[in-house]
């Protein structure tokens, strides 16, 4: 077949093949319905100017001719409807109908003999246009609309950047080759030079293809990588099964008429190599043209992935805004970006960026401006739009909005690819699934600035609480000591008067210093009964002040200890759920145990709390056995442990060890104390075990039945020494006694 005749019927095919891809990807998009017509006006010229090269008739050439003719202007007519679609993105209806009515007059000429006498032998061409005395007339509106279209695409490339540059670029090249190849028609039948340009028209299909599928031209680069993928394999696979039933028959059974059953046998054996090595074939080539393809492209599940285990591990604001952006950038090949938060709603806190050399200048008002419609691109906007010249001027091609329940909290700028690529449908899904999250991990790392921001100036308020409480808790111990030397006083110096007044008062009124007379009796009586009262309104006070002492007691009574932890464990579920720990209660029967449930209730919270607070992963296990007389209870954590240098201190009032402060700087080492107080105050043991790194093990062992309690003679206080009240308590005590005694001997006196 004439190569000529060959290189027109692939442009052919390629066009129309491309024409229709673009078409049914967006029937109403005016750029690909305008590259449709386009396709199809130069496939239709290249098989007409096929069909009049491979004629060897008049009559077939002269009709594949006037078919060449009416459609050559069209496809000039087209592309320039094309390009200026390209630019703004819509039908300019003056445009469209003016190109198109000069592309009909245009056709329309071409039937006359003013444009074409005839057909004629010219060069190596069998038949080749014999032109009228009007003919230059289609050429030159040919080159007009050229020219135009030429131009629309500078201009395009002057004012676009990005993926959208590099489409025109590509299409520009595309169109000085093709339309400069093409042109060289004209020359034969004007100078009679060979048409050798029409040759460089396939390389037009190759660079429309390549902005296709390289700069995503219409967003139908999985069609044509695909159709590449397949139009390979059938070559290869057709290309095998001929050349191995042509030639290697010849070789192996020699030339021969007839097909016997050895070459029956063989086409079979070769079919069913063709039939299983078509699939790993498929799946090698698909791999292959993807890496040309799709190079920059990545995997949606692990990029959304990778994105939720930052936001989850990530609460500091700066360093999640960095990771994100730096996650983005490096996975979805973005030359930068930047973050800018908001607080309130409308106030700009927080900007950060990636790949500029200092972050942008940005504006609330163009904030709220460019996040009311959602995610904006670029490359689809409108060129006069005020969000496009947002974006320019942030040097942006797309801005995500950060909102929540129709609330602002920012917005995420992104320049171009690094690789020239648009934006794909893939890529604006991942940003309509991140747009929510990162809102989400924004408000929680704001939350916890606010936290930290909070407890800095509660630690203070503390300190300074703290400092004054310890000024006053020094004058409370000069008050206690004055309270104390008062209550001495009291007791020794108001009791013995007292006492020498009743005494004689009541002397008198037995008549021991004479008899009275009655007006006197009662005067008497009335003073005695007077001192009575007083004493008794210093045993009084004596018993306010003793309630006021606030000692620590035990209430022993029997209750259920199993179900005393399952109602405690129950309280924690919730918390050891959201650090991913496993909660485990091994029991063995319901156990009654004689003591003071409240108290055991705090050192059963204290111990799992704290084992499911200092167990980063894993699990936390608790035991309550039966050991006949005693029961035990023990908490099994899988966690930091304890330094064995530093166990010996662990139960000592305000202790902590050096990697509990670490891990939770807010303890008071007083937890561990008071359980020790309480267990001790039972008669019962600390169980504890620990190796740091590993884990620990914490518990109690308590008698069933319980001990003599401890009274409020010998019972300190929870968590705390001797104090001052303690003393004066005491010392109210004994002076109480003092006045008892007091009271026996002064009616013994009396008798």
């Amino acid at each position: 077949m004439n190569v000529f005749a060959l290189l027109n019927i692939f442009t052919g095919i390629v066009a129309i093949l491309l024409g229709f891809f673009a078409y049914l990807k967006n029937k109403r998009d005016p750029v690909n319905l305008s590259w449709f017509l386009t396709s199809l006006a130069i496939s239709i010229w290249s098989f007409a100017f096929a069909g009049v090269v491979l004629s060897e008739r008049y009559q077939s050439a002269n009709f594949w001719q006037y078919l060449l003719d009416a459609s050559s202007i069209w496809i000039p007519v087209f592309f320039f409807q094309f390009v200026f679609s390209l630019s703004s993105k819509k039908w300019n209806k003056k445009i469209i109908i003016l190109s198109s009515t000069v592309g009909i007059i245009v056709s329309l000429f071409t039937f006359t003999p003013y444009f074409r006498i005839g057909l004629t032998q010219q060069l190596v061409f069998r038949y080749w246009v014999e032109p009228g005395s009007l003919y230059f007339v289609s050429p030159a509106i040919y080159m007009i609309f050229v020219i135009l279209s030429i131009g629309l695409l500078i201009e395009g490339l002057l004012r676009t950047r990005g993926a959208k540059k590099l489409q025109l670029k590509y299409i520009l090249l595309a169109a000085i080759i093709g339309f400069g190849g093409g042109a060289t028609n004209f020359l034969p039948q004007l100078i009679s030079i060979y048409p050798i340009g029409n040759y460089f028209v396939i390389i037009y299909a190759f660079l429309i293809t390549y902005s296709i599928a390289k700069h995503r031209l219409m967003d139908i680069r999985l069609i044509v990588a695909r159709s590449v993928a397949y139009t390979i394999l059938l070559i290869l696979v057709g290309s095998f099964y001929a050349f191995s039933t042509i030639w290697i028959e010849k070789i192996i059974f020699g030339p021969s008429n007839s097909i016997g059953w050895s070459q029956i046998g063989f086409r079979i054996i070769l079919a069913l190599v063709v039939i299983f090595s078509f699939q790993p074939l498929k799946k090698w080539i698909t791999k292959r043209t993807d890496r040309i393809f799709f190079k920059q492209t990545y995997d949606s599940d692990e990029l959304l992935e990778q994105l939720s285990h930052t936001m989850g591990s990530t609460i500091v604001l700066i360093e999640l805004l960095y990771k994100i952006l730096n996650i983005l950038t490096h996975e979805m090949k973005v030359s930068r970006g930047f973050f800018v938060i908001l607080k309130d709603g409308h106030v700009i806190d927080t900007t950060q960026g990636v790949g500029y050399k200092k972050s942008p200048r940005v504006s609330i008002k163009e904030i709220e401006d460019i996040s009311k419609d959602g995610i904006c691109i670029y490359d689809e906007l409108e060129e006069r739009s005020h969000i496009k010249n947002i974006l320019r001027r942030y040097d942006a091609s797309i801005a995500i909005p950060l909102k929540s329940n129709n609330s602002l909290s920012g917005v995420l700028f992104l320049g171009e690819k690094s690789s020239g690529d648009m934006y794909s449908a893939q890529d604006i899904g991942i940003f309509e699934i991140l747009g929510p999250e990162i809102t989400v991990a924004v408000n929680n790392a704001r939350s916890y600035e606010e936290i930290q921001q909070f407890n800095v100036v509660l630690r203070e308020e503390i300190r300074k609480a703290t400092k004054d409480l310890e000024s006053a808790n020094q004058n409370l111990r000069a008050l206690d000591k004055a309270k104390d030397e008062f209550i001495s006083m009291a007791s020794h110096q108001l009791r013995t008067p007292l006492t020498a007044i009743k005494g004689y008062l009541s002397m008198l009124l037995e008549g021991d210093a004479g008899e009275i007379k009655k007006g006197q009796h009662e005067f008497v009586e009335e003073a005695y009964y007077g001192a009575t009262r007083m004493v008794a309104l210093i045993n009084d006070l004596l018993n306010v002040s003793r309630m006021e002492t606030g000692k620590f007691f035990l209430e022993i009574k029997e209750f259920n200890i199993t179900k005393a932890v399952e109602e405690e464990l129950k309280q924690l579920e919730k918390t050891a759920r959201d650090k991913g720990i496993k909660l485990i209660f091994k029991k063995t029967k319901h156990i009654n145990l004689c003591a003071d449930e409240m108290k055991i209730r705090q050192v059963i919270m204290n111990f799992t709390d704290n084992a499911i607070y200092y167990t980063p992963e894993g699990k936390v296990t608790l035991k309550l056995y039966d050991e006949g007389d005693k029961v035990c209870f023990e908490v099994t954590d899988s966690g930091i442990g304890v330094p064995k240098e530093q166990q010996k201190n662990l139960f000592t009032k305000f202790y902590r060890a050096e990697n509990a402060r670490s891990t939770r700087p807010d303890g008071t080492g007083l937890g561990l104390f008071m359980a020790k107080k309480v267990i001790e105050d039972h008669h019962g043991e600390i169980i504890f075990a620990s190796e740091e790194g590993k884990g620990s093990t914490f518990g109690f062992r308590l008698p069933k039945k319980a001990k003599t309690a401890k009274t409020e003679d010998s019972a300190p206080s929870l968590g705390t020494d001797i104090s001052p009240d303690t003393k004066i308590d005491k010392a109210i005590e004994t002076m109480d006694n003092k006045i008892k005694q007091g009271a026996e001997k002064e009616k013994v006196s009396v008798n």
